[in-house]
């Protein structure tokens, strides 16, 4: 009995999981396409984001991971670009 319970929770534990990774997709995709189509006033908000941690004396790490995902497009558009002119 406690077997089948301990699956039917593992089942929805897997589904719940599924739909958070799916919600956590679209949420990256319509940052990426909102990045594309502009990026200075995503950069200029990361920047000043960034600027605002640093004033509340928010750990290093956490601002060192807020600019890799702020600049990873930025590095992604360069190197598309980059391979279109070559």
């Amino acid at each position: 009995m406690n077997y089948l319970r301990a699956l039917r929770a593992r089942r929805r534990a897997l589904q719940e999981c599924e739909r958070a990774r799916r919600e956590l997709h679209g949420s990256v995709e319509d940052l990426v396409a909102s990045y594309e189509a502009r990026p200075l006033p995503i950069l200029a908000g990361a920047a000043g984001i960034g600027f605002v941690f640093a004033q509340m004396r928010v750990g290093s790490g956490l601002v060192r991971t807020g600019v890799r995902m702020a600049t990873g497009p930025a590095w992604g558009l360069l190197r598309q670009f980059v391979d279109r002119l070559g």
